[in-house]
């Protein structure tokens, strides 16, 4: 994968003219020093005369060490002086390895052949560790490249000229019924986001779906190159679907409403986005192999274990059977068979209890609790039973099976039943603290004379029209407020202007001299379209002045806008020469020079009324 950063251009006129350097090809590691759970990030640079050419390059070689991650970043440094032109050339290539084992392991080095002299990097020797027992490294946290690494690979299809789009995608393409198949939903953006929120939720009409991640508060950020382009990336969503049937199914779009730095003050602030659907082909079950008294939502990889509260108990008592279900798969539906009469016991419903471990497999428990009463005293025995399913994995059919259970009961439950209901009839007693009911001769009507004689009837008659008359009110007042007018305007420009005043105070506090010094420019060129009445943007410098003199703008208040863009055209493409001091110099400018704008007449004052 390859990413490109945009060219960065420094007008350096007070340095000295700078002559080419000699070429620097190097490697290093982030450290030397990891152990196993940990991974080794080696960055090889070559950095080069421009006019030099980079004729071959080998990656280093570790046949002890598994390679994770490969990336590139290339980057072109330019200076002018006095006419004169020097460019740099520096490329990284970024390598992420794993070790298998602990011990000491050589990375070899990279070999680069450029104008036709053959370079290479000294070998590095890094050292693992045994993982700590206690489970706490000694070493370092894992830096933002190693988390990298749990991301999934970059989307294939995503739109190359989109700086922000939501990304589908499913873990398999295609599974059986019933199988588990992952979704997820992630952000990509290249701009900050100051709100999110989901417009729709995708369907799934077709799928048993869990949920494996819902955002519940702020979104959590990481890093992604794409294409080329470095994006933000937040998870959005992740669900597992078990498909309910068979055929190509269908998950619609997830829709999604973001808005970002840029767009923040502006009426249309939010951008809306949709991802692609997700279609997965549903494999039917097969029929050879099927055992007898298999259901269909006994798909996944399960075992059955049984367990009962005692073996002996006396005539009158219950006993508490419990039936556990585990393994992976659609725990939720999966059923046992019926439990038919069972010899010697009366058997009530049961209770279940499904429990669900957190991790992408949707795995855990489901517990059938049944109560049995003994109808009869002696040796009794509770059946196998049995749990046909089918493994998606293995793709067969497989029974899992409980053991018989020996009960002894002693005495005669029949002797012991007349006793025991007598008992619970005396104990269901009322509480007496049940409140009697009072009848009623007649209904009354006190609501109805109170609601429609006196003061509260005639309220009723003149609501309707009253509210009718704010209306109209309101809608006279809102066709003034929104009529179009020379104050509307200007209260609607100086209102844009505050806005990316308001942006560029931003940038200054997070170094960006470019975003910079494109408001004040945006904001200089609204303010001479309103004052003017027409698109002035086009022009060059030369024409704008001689357009302003035109329209009757002060001699010198053309010369100060033309040398403030100027200003700015030149801070733009040389950002390496405006500080935070140049740049707040440059933004109390450009409130001066916007009370300069409102103050000129032009021949056709006001053409915007």
């Amino acid at each position: 994968m390859k990413r490109f950063s945009l060219l960065s251009i420094a007008l350096l006129l007070a340095a000295a003219p700078a002559q080419a350097a000699a070429v620097r090809f190097e490697a290093h590691v982030a450290q030397q020093n990891l152990t196993l759970d940990q991974t080794i990030e080696l960055t090889v640079t070559v950095e080069r005369d421009g006019n030099q050419v980079l004729q071959s390059y080998r990656a280093p070689q570790a046949p002890d060490l598994d390679l994770l991650h490969t990336g590139t970043s290339s980057q072109m440094q330019m200076s002018i002086f006095n006419g004169a032109q020097s460019v740099r050339m520096v490329e990284e290539h970024q390598y992420v390895y794993r070790a298998r084992k602990r011990g000491s392991f050589t990375i070899g080095p990279a070999y680069a052949k450029i104008g036709g002299q053959t370079l290479s990097t000294q070998p590095i020797v890094v050292h693992v560790a045994p993982v700590p027992k206690n489970g706490y490294s000694t070493v370092a946290p894992p830096s933002q490249a190693q988390q990298q690494m749990q991301l999934a690979p970059p989307p294939d299809d995503a739109p190359s000229n989109q700086d922000l789009f939501v990304d589908a995608r499913l873990d398999r393409p295609k599974v059986y019924v019933g199988e588990q198949v992952t979704a997820t939903w992630r952000l990509y953006t290249q701009s900050d986001i100051l709100k999110y929120r989901s417009l729709a939720e995708p369907k799934t009409d077709d799928f048993w779906s869990e949920d494996l991640f819902v955002p519940s508060g702020a979104l959590a950020w990481d890093r992604q190159v794409v294409k080329g382009q470095e994006y933000a990336v937040a998870l959005l969503l992740k669900k597992a679907l078990f498909p309910l049937k068979a055929g190509k199914l269908t998950v619609t779009p997830l829709s999604a409403e973001a808005t970002t730095l840029q767009s923040a003050f502006y009426a249309n602030a939010s951008a809306e986005r949709r991802s692609q659907a997700l279609t997965v082909e549903v494999m039917p079950l097969p029929a050879a192999g099927r055992p007898a008294g298999f259901q269909s939502s006994n798909v996944g990889q399960l075992t059955l274990e049984g367990a009962i509260d005692r073996t002996r108990v006396k005539a009158g008592d219950a006993i508490t059977w419990r039936l556990t279900i585990k393994g992976t798969g659609n725990l939720r539906n999966v059923q046992l068979p019926p439990m038919a009469e069972l010899d010697g016991f009366k058997v009530y419903d049961p209770t279940t209890k499904v429990t669900l471990n957190p991790g992408d497999v949707v795995s855990g428990e489901k517990v059938y609790t049944y109560l049995l009463m003994p109808t009869r005293g002696g040796k009794l025995t509770l059946p196998k039973v049995e749990l046909p399913y089918f493994d998606p994995e293995a793709g067969k059919y497989g029974v899992a099976r409980t053991e018989p259970v020996a009960i002894t009961v002693d005495g005669d439950p029949t002797r012991v039943e007349g006793t025991a209901q007598t008992g619970a009839r005396q104990e269901n007693v009322l509480s007496q603290q049940i409140r009697p009911i009072h009848d009623r001769a007649r209904l009354r009507g006190e609501v109805g004379e109170r609601l429609f004689r006196g003061k509260l009837a005639w309220i009723l008659l003149a609501a309707p029209p009253c509210l009718w008359l704010l209306v109209l009110i309101g809608d006279a007042l809102r066709r003034r407020l929104t009529r179009e007018t020379a104050r509307s305007k200007r209260r609607r420009v100086r209102r844009s202007a505050r806005h990316r005043l308001r942006v560029a105070e931003y940038h200054i506090k997070a170094s960006r001299p470019s975003a910079f010094f494109g408001e004040c420019a945006r904001v200089i060129y609204e303010h001479l379209e309103y004052r003017v009445g027409a698109k002035v943007e086009a022009l060059t410098l030369a024409e704008l002045r001689a357009h302003l003199e035109s329209r009757g703008f002060p001699k010198e208040t053309a010369e100060a806008v033309v040398k403030e863009l100027e200003n700015c055209d030149f801070a733009r493409f040389a950002p390496s020469a405006s500080g935070p001091g140049e740049m707040r110099a440059a933004l109390r400018r450009v409130r001066l020079l916007l009370g300069m704008i409102e103050k000129a007449r032009p021949d056709d004052k006001e053409v915007a009324a």
